[in-house]
């Protein structure tokens, strides 16, 4: 083998092993997120001190927690999903769970509540980074035409 194709062979292979790195970071650190901000909605364990929110951010948040159901369901949904994404089960059904839930903190943060906003940020980029990394498992879900 030449040492040009050897070269190659071997950028390859760096090149694939940091995206799984990468995606290995990327799947633990949003479960995580989700896991702990979930179960601290439960227990409160993490004391943390709520910056100051706008009318309107109050507003949206008291309709959510005055629906009786919503951030009870949503609560649950992230800690399940965080744990499938942490122990790399299904990844692919509960990062594409997870968008909805992603892009929410993500707007609620850069339009009602900026400072949290570097949170809304992380979250939304460790997800579209893993809807890149998965990219070819949704495929076949924008098949124009689907075949029985």
């Amino acid at each position: 083998m030449s040492i040009k194709l050897l070269n190659l062979v071997f950028n390859l292979i760096l090149n694939l092993l940091i995206m799984k790195i990468a995606v290995l970071i990327a799947r633990v650190l949003l479960g995580l997120v989700f896991v702990v901000f979930g179960l601290n909605f439960f227990f409160q364990f993490l004391h943390m001190a709520q910056p100051p929110m706008s009318d309107k951010a109050q507003a949206f948040s008291g309709g959510l927690f005055g629906s009786g159901y919503f951030f009870q369901y949503m609560k649950v949904i992230e800690i399940t999903s965080g744990l499938f994404l942490i122990i790399n089960r299904y990844t692919a059904l509960f990062v594409l769970l997870l968008l909805p839930i992603s892009l929410n903190i993500f707007l609620f943060h850069a339009i009602l509540a900026p400072a949290g906003l570097p949170i809304g940020l992380a979250v939304i980029v460790l997800e579209v980074f893993l809807l890149f990394a998965y990219r070819k498992y949704y495929a076949s879900i924008f098949t124009a035409t689907p075949t029985v």
